[in-house]
């Protein structure tokens, strides 16, 4: 059957609304007649399937069913195809992962700058990145996926009991925890005594948040059967291991490690063995990210993040200043172990990085874009701001994808003065203090406080919220109790969307 044909035959089933026969109609052709055309008339038909019924009531397979159909033909698509942008941008919006599906839609525009129903999918989508509540925030996707996997995780157990086929078994774990997490990186075992389940932050410190409050609240049904970890945790007996990799064994007891620091105190881990350098000339990458997972198992995961700022690899022995990886744990905890809790995700999590930067000068009748006014300040998750003051998104995009809200509260600083007992700076870090430790009393375990930073105009403190509205409710109730600050705004980390007033003065 030729193509023309087959979307014909699509044409009347969609005048009919039978969304239904245009996916069976495609599923049953053989795949040469699968043409991108063609795939792209059953994401669509996905699309209408899923949310037409009831776009409060989702189904949520048949839209990751269309984004996948839409992936796999990308690269036989211009970049700007208009339908193929807008049914894409269709699927993630009510897969609730708005900030991909603004870029679809405005790529989407580019074809045709005059769709109305572009136009008003962008606003929409505009409106609820202002305002980022979701159809199920990541408060509810932790409580719904505990119970997930509190009634599945039996299976679970069998399945590594008996030694099943390992994709069986990450695909049971996959499935219990896809709902909480849109892209989840893990680990399950037995040591004998209990299962363990690792959660991975891929070098990802805004992951390690989540998974740190998605384990707090683990319930006693799991935990009984069930170590959880955050992080990828050392290997106790790394001399006994022998590994594949590319079609060679690499023993990590013959790995040796040089460690450098520069007057910063950045560690930087170069590597070397003969088999690392055998496959450094054949796939670099490969073999970076070899190493790199080497390191997780002397190290563990978070020490590796924590401490190891940059790795690299040596393409020849060391003539000097070269130790065992085996060793590489000890005398990591010699240079950095000065507390107890030094590998600890707790300890990592409540660490900051310092900033200064040259506040921006804006213009009379300009604007001013918030933060960029800020001249010194600090951060847990330094890349929100970072890729804000870029005008990127890849970061909160990411968190909306999760169900989380990153963002901002500021405020203006104009009406603090000093007086004889305290400083003026002073004065504003106290009423910023008093702001976070009210949202924490009334938001309870809804809010993760991440950073702040001081501007020239306004003064501002950086947080992930799991639920938005608890939140905002808390934060307003605070600036209706105080008669300092005239108003205060809340931002999410973006620069395309407006901001969002929690008190405005006279």
């Amino acid at each position: 059957m030729t193509e023309g044909k087959i979307l014909k035959q699509i044409e009347e089933l969609n005048k009919r609304d039978d969304y239904r026969g245009i996916i069976d109609l495609v599923k049953n052709l053989d795949e040469k007649d699968q043409t991108p055309p063609v795939l792209c008339e059953l994401a669509r038909a996905c699309n209408n399937l899923a949310v037409l019924s009831d776009p409060d009531d989702v189904d949520r397979e048949m839209l990751l069913c269309s984004v996948e159909v839409l992936r796999r033909i990308k690269d036989d698509i211009p970049e700007n195809d208009h339908l193929y942008n807008f049914r894409f941008g269709y699927a993630l919006f009510y897969l609730d992962r708005i900030g991909e599906a603004l870029e679809r839609f405005k790529k989407a525009l580019i074809e045709r700058p005059d769709d109305e129903d572009t136009k008003e999918f962008i606003e929409m989508c505009l409106d609820r990145l202002t305002l980022p509540v979701f159809r199920k925030n990541f408060s509810q996707r932790i409580k719904e996926g505990w119970e997930k996997f509190a009634a599945g995780e039996a299976e679970l157990r069998r399945l590594i009991s008996e030694k099943a086929d390992s994709d069986e078994i990450t695909g049971c774990c996959h499935e219990l925890l896809e709902d909480t997490f849109t892209d989840p990186c893990f680990e399950v075992g037995f040591n004998g005594e209990k299962y363990d389940l690792i959660l991975s932050p891929e070098k990802d410190k805004y992951m390690l948040y989540l998974f740190d409050v998605f384990r707090k609240h683990a319930p006693e049904s799991v935990t009984k059967h069930w170590n959880i970890f955050l992080g990828r945790q050392p290997a106790s007996k790394l001399d006994k291991f022998e590994l594949g990799f590319h079609g060679r064994r690499l023993a990590p007891s013959d790995v040796t490690v040089r460690i450098d620091q520069d007057e910063n105190g950045d560690c930087m881990v170069t590597g070397y063995s003969e088999t690392l350098a055998q496959v450094l000339g054949e796939d670099r990458n490969e073999a970076f990210w070899f190493f790199d997972m080497l390191l997780d198992m002397a190290l563990g995961e978070i020490v590796n993040m924590r401490y190891v700022d940059t790795i690299d690899l040596s393409d020849k022995p060391f003539e000097s200043g070269a130790i065992p990886l085996l060793e590489l744990r000890d005398v990591m905890k010699e240079r950095f172990g000065e507390k107890e809790d030094w590998d600890s995700a707790e300890s990592y999590l409540d660490t900051v990085s310092g900033f200064e930067m040259k506040p921006r000068e804006f213009a009379e009748d300009e604007y001013p874009t918030p933060r960029l006014d800020s001249f010194v300040g600090f951060s847990c998750v330094p890349q929100f701001m970072i890729e804000y003051i870029n005008g990127e998104h890849d970061a909160v995009n990411k968190a909306d994808n999760d169900g989380v809200a990153a963002g901002f509260i500021f405020f203006p600083v104009h009406v603090f003065e000093d007086d004889e007992n305290t400083k003026r700076g002073e004065k504003i870090l106290n009423f910023r203090d008093e702001l976070e430790s009210f949202i924490v009393e009334r938001a309870g375990g809804n809010v993760v406080f991440i950073g702040g930073a001081s501007g020239i105009d306004n003064c501002y403190l950086d947080f992930l919220a799991f639920d938005i509205r608890a939140v905002l409710d808390a934060a307003v109730k605070f600036f209706s109790t105080q008669k300092i600050v005239p108003w205060a705004y809340y931002q999410s980390y973006r620069t395309d969307v407006k901001v969002l007033a929690l008190m405005r003065g006279e």
